[in-house]
């Protein structure tokens, strides 16, 4: 009997060992509002500014200091996971005593229930606030950098901005000539339907303009709903002029119907303005034809929205293959060094940020397939 004693006294002594050195804080509560603790770790204090017997007295509940916008949320989820009897995982913000909020990693689950069926929950919450802090700045650079490349693939598309501009500022030129001479001839008619061309002309003209405008936005993090037909058919127009310039054509190949999908439309177009390019150059490089398709598609595949960019070039080298998502690696694809050399580099970051993930494959008996996923976010039809 004594040795038995010794030896769970012996286990205690280590689980308080282990205690200590957590960095955070181990607990036991009762699923019911504002979880009352019926045993917190030595980590509490620190984690939260409360003592222990504060929380395992019930005098303060860990509900009381989670933040007001977020307790509901974690309600939700921990209920969720205790109905199904699994395991749970969330992050939210807490107000501690003093100082400034922290954010919070805990993990948890049901250990046992009482007669009248209330989950018993025994976990472990962490401070996670640095990490969040590092992941913020690491996407602060990650759109910084993006907004750069965007613009380096603006400059690069000058000439073929200047040629699409100028044909409609020639047309307007003309027509404003011609309707100043039918306006002093009184010749009404004739006067109205050039007005109307030249009203044309400066909408198309304006249309050019307002597409790179758009691009050249630093973008604000922000996800919004967004109808990918009419997104993927924006960055169609945009990449068309230079796909005139090139000779080629971009096709695309869109089912009747898409569901909406929850993305920065930005950086989105961005990735696929990246691809279009790349595959456009590595066409060239291979000497397509003249009017050649390099063909932009979507489709929905297992919940998710699959965007493709399919070209007739030369394919990805197999000793660039390692190599193509690095940044300043040559893009052997194109045969040439892209801008910066980031653009692969930075879509893939940028899906990766949207949960997705930019896969790529050679073709036969030529050619390259880019494509990534995104989640959809409701149905609506498009």
């Amino acid at each position: 009997m004594t040795q038995l004693t010794d030896t769970h006294n012996n286990a205690d002594d280590g689980l308080q060992t282990l205690f200590k050195n957590l960095p955070g804080m181990a607990y036991r509560c009762l699923n019911l509002p504002h979880w009352p603790m019926s045993f917190v770790s030595e980590g509490c204090e620190t984690l939260c500014g409360y003592q222990s017997q504060e929380l395992e007295s019930q005098s303060i509940l860990w509900g009381d200091f989670t933040h007001r916008h977020d307790v509901a949320e974690v309600d939700r989820q921990v209920r969720a996971a205790a109905d199904l009897g699994q395991p749970f995982e969330v992050e939210y913000r807490i107000v501690p005593r003093t100082g400034p909020h922290k954010w919070v990693w805990e993990r948890g689950r049901v250990v046992d229930r009482l007669k009248d069926g209330t989950a018993v929950i025994e976990g472990f919450i962490t401070d996670i606030t640095s990490l969040r802090h590092a992941e913020r700045l690491v996407g602060e650079q990650r759109e910084q950098l993006a907004h750069v490349e965007r613009l380096n693939t603006l400059g690069e598309m000058t000439a073929a901005i200047a040629h699409e501009l100028n044909q409609p500022l020639t047309a307007i030129a003309m027509y404003s000539t011609s309707a100043k001479l039918l306006a002093q001839q009184g010749q009404t008619d004739q006067l109205i339907v050039v007005m109307d061309k030249l009203a044309q002309q400066s909408y198309r003209a304006g249309a050019v303009i307002e597409r790179m405008q758009t691009m050249s936005y630093q973008s604000s993090h922000q996800q919004d709903h967004v109808n990918p037909t009419d997104l993927l058919r924006e960055i169609k127009d945009l990449a068309e002029i230079e796909a005139q310039i090139r000779h080629f054509t971009i096709d695309l190949q869109l089912p009747q119907y898409l569901p909406l999908i929850s993305c920065d439309a930005i950086q989105i177009q961005q990735v696929i303005l990246n691809l279009l390019r790349n595959g456009m150059q590595a066409m060239q490089t291979s000497a397509c034809a003249e009017g050649s398709a390099i063909i932009l598609s979507a489709q929905v595949r297992e919940d998710q929205l699959w965007i493709k960019v399919t070209d007739q070039g030369t394919g990805i080298e197999e000793a660039m293959a390692d190599k193509l998502f690095l940044a300043f690696a040559s893009n052997k694809h194109t045969d040439k060094a892209a801008g910066m050399g980031l653009g692969l580099t930075i879509g893939k970051a940028i899906i990766e940020a949207h949960g997705g993930r930019l896969n790529y494959r050679n073709l036969s008996p030529q050619g390259a397939e880019f494509s990534f996923n995104l989640g959809i976010a409701g149905q609506g039809s498009t």
